[in-house]
């Protein structure tokens, strides 16, 4: 960190530029490169903290040094308080570069004087938030000041486009002036930005609050300033290192041909590399290159941009370069691909250069007058595609008659019969139309032709009548508890039950009568069915549920409602019948009990559990280690307790700052230095706190420090 201290005196390297070189130093006092108009604020972090005392403005001085005295601001909104350098300041200072991740670094001008040529960032307040706009990523140099506390309302005007976001502005336009001055000399540096203008991070326009912050204009010098909008969201107004490749022209076909390649980056940058594929570039070290094919480039090719940033990391960006393809072969249809005998058809193959058929011909069409599956391969430089077309033989027509409803009918009510599978149709009625209309039950039939022959049809058209609704049930109508039912109705079209459901099928889970009315064409019918309940609601007790090896154990049964039936299983593979059982474990341990009860085929269960402890046990302890080492090496990896006898235990596990990282709830229960997160906990001393029960009945609560050392 003090190397950088050392090398800001010779020169800061420019966020705008686009190498390592210095940076263009101003000819005037100062020039403004951009505003955090809509700064972020983070209430949880920083209580209390508002947006006006987060924002900043970032300018480079010319090529006089400038005391902090000697600068004064023109404020949109508030009055200029003067800046300062004090405790508060370096405090400010000192918290911002712990934020750090890049290789950039914040200081303050030294004895008060900011030299000529510098990168200047100034915040509206000693009173910022240092989580609200992030540094993580800075890769450049900055100086930074403060403007004196005192103004907490904003300093500049948020857009006004409203709470709607938009693909353009609404807002009217609304101009606001920031000026900056060097006193001594009166020069200053005047910059305007457009509120209606000020983008969100979507890139469009207006929003909530949250969507738009971020929002900055930045500044072009040197001449009259040209001002643009963006928005990186929350963090402080310096340019990320962005790329992309913004155009390319040709393709990779087979290992051949060559893509003129365009890339573009933003931020400063050192030095830029193409790579990848198995061919060239014309230029590997230029934004514009020629990539040409290697003998390798038979399928998708990858290239990568890569640009190395001031940090010496590259950023970089993967590109899949445009390709030809193998030929989307298609077969169409002159003709019928039904025949009839003696018929034929043309079959033409599109969309390669070359085609070779199932029949071995070589032209790009064939006639044929057989029926079967013709196929063709077609072929260009990049591959082979292929298409098939089915020829069937056709006879006499198939027909089918689709009436327009039920082909039952009611008084008074008609139905349409449709003939179709022909060319041409003639009824039993004599009509020669595809369709007619019908008002009496009868047989109806048809005689279709075609170029082939001709073919027939029939339906039966019945007199209706209103339904006969009838319920059918999935098992017996009785449930037991947590049982469910399936009742389906019958006999009708649509259906409503008094339920409410229009189903065909409802399922009940409750006892109760149910029913339903059925609708057809013709009218309504109703049917209903009753179904009753059961109810077992199995518990036991016992006259111990500890002790010392042999113990007996008398449990009895205490359900409610006793069942018909009660049978146990005591959890040492021996099982038992009767509402009152008694039962000797001879081996300690610790024993599962379920019993289950049965009355009108609905059975329930409930479980316990028995403790049988050894007469050579002797009395419970347990203890936790004071240091592990969790570094790989098989040796004390993890934290145990050394415990004996325990019934019950809970080991909260806390780091310095008093977050809970860890939970044991069981005697042979590791802790692996995780968090709940997943994340490795870092070295040094934590916490605990021991709460735990023996089956002797002593009690543990204890507290104390563990060492983690990696």
């Amino acid at each position: 960190m003090h190397l950088r201290i050392a090398l800001v005196a010779l020169c800061l390297p420019a966020i705008l530029a686009t190498t390592n070189t210095c940076a263009q130093i101003p000819t005037q006092c100062l020039e403004i490169e951009s505003i955090l108009v809509d700064a972020c604020i983070d209430l949880a972090a920083c209580p209390g903290a508002s947006e006006g005392q987060n924002e900043m403005v970032r300018f480079r001085t010319g090529p006089l040094p400038i005391a902090l005295d000697e600068i004064a601001a023109e404020w949109p909104n508030n009055s200029w308080n003067g800046l300062v350098q004090n405790v508060a300041t370096s405090d400010l200072t000192t918290a911002l570069n712990a934020t750090i991740q890049g290789c950039g670094w914040l200081l303050e001008p030294p004895a008060g004087i900011i030299p000529p040529g510098s990168q200047v960032l100034m915040v509206t307040s000693t009173i910022m938030c240092v989580a609200a706009n992030s540094f993580a990523n800075l890769s450049d140099t900055l100086f930074i000041v403060f403007q004196a506390p005192g103004n907490t309302s904003g300093h500049f005007a948020n857009h006004n486009n409203g709470g709607t976001v938009s693909p353009v502005p609404v807002g009217a336009t609304s101009l606001r002036m920031l000026v900056l001055s060097y006193l001594p000399s009166s020069c200053s540096d005047t910059v305007y930005y457009d509120r209606s203008l000020l983008t969100n991070t979507l890139g469009s326009y207006g929003g909530g609050a949250a969507l738009n912050d971020g929002a900055t204009a930045q500044f072009s010098w040197p001449g009259p300033a040209v001002v643009s909008y963006v928005n990186y969201g929350c963090q402080a107004p310096f340019e990320p290192l962005l790329v992309e490749v913004t155009d390319a022209v040709g393709s990779i076909c087979n290992g051949s041909g060559n893509v003129l390649l365009t890339g573009s980056i933003t931020g400063a940058y050192e030095t830029v590399l193409w790579q990848g594929g198995t061919g060239s570039f014309s230029d590997p070290t230029s934004l514009t290159t020629a990539y040409i094919a290697g003998a390798g480039d038979t399928g998708p090719v990858v290239v990568q941009l890569c640009a190395i940033g001031s940090c010496g990391a590259p950023v970089c960006i993967d590109f899949t370069l445009p390709g030809g393809s193998a030929p989307f072969v298609s077969i169409s249809v002159n003709g019928p691909i039904t025949l009839c005998p003696g018929e034929s058809v043309t079959l033409t193959a599109s969309g390669a250069d070359t085609y070779l058929w199932s029949t071995q011909e070589s032209s790009a069409s064939i006639t044929v007058s057989t029926p079967g599956t013709y196929s063709v391969v077609g072929t260009n430089a990049c591959g082979n595609g292929s298409a098939q077309q089915m020829v069937t033989a056709a006879t006499g027509p198939t027909v089918v008659i689709t009436p327009n409803g039920p082909t039952s009918l009611c008084p008074g009510d008609a139905i349409t019969l449709t003939a179709s599978g022909a060319d041409s149709y003639l009824w039993n009625t004599q009509e020669p139309t595809p369709s007619i209309t019908v008002t009496q039950a009868g047989t109806y039939s048809v005689t279709g032709t075609n170029s082939c022959g001709t073919g027939g049809a029939q339906i039966i058209i019945t007199e209706g009548s209103d339904p006969e609704v009838g319920i059918t049930a999935s098992g017996p109508l009785r449930l037991c508890p947590g049982q469910s039912l399936t009742l389906s109705a019958s006999g009708a079209v649509s259906y409503v039950w008094n339920t409410q459901a229009t189903s065909t099928s409802i399922t009940v889970t409750q006892p109760g009568v149910y029913s339903v009315t059925g609708t057809n064409a013709c009218g309504t019918g109703t049917a209903s069915v009753g179904v009753i309940g059961v109810v077992l609601d199995a518990a036991f007790s016992t006259d111990v549920t500890t002790g010392v090896s042999p113990l007996t154990v008398t449990f009895t049964e205490t359900s409610p409602a006793p069942g018909i039936s009660t049978t146990w299983q005591f959890g040492d593979n021996s099982n038992g019948v009767g509402q009152t059982i008694a039962h000797t474990y001879t081996q300690p341990g610790t024993y599962t009990v379920i019993m289950t009860i049965t009355d009108q085929g609905c059975t329930d269960t409930a479980t316990g559990q028995i403790i049988v402890i050894s007469n050579a046990t002797g009395p419970s302890s347990v203890t936790v280690p004071n240091v592990f080492t969790p570094n790989g090496d098989g040796v004390n990896d993890q934290l145990r307790m050394d415990a004996t006898g325990l019934n019950s235990v809970t080991l909260r596990i806390f780091n310095r700052y008093g977050q809970q990282v860890a939970l044991l709830e069981r005697a042979q229960q590791s802790w692996d230095a995780r968090t709940f997160a997943g994340e490795i906990a870092s070295e040094g001393t934590y916490f605990y706190i021991l709460n735990a029960e023996g089956i002797d009945g002593k009690e543990f609560e204890e507290s104390g420090h563990i060492t983690l050392l990696r």
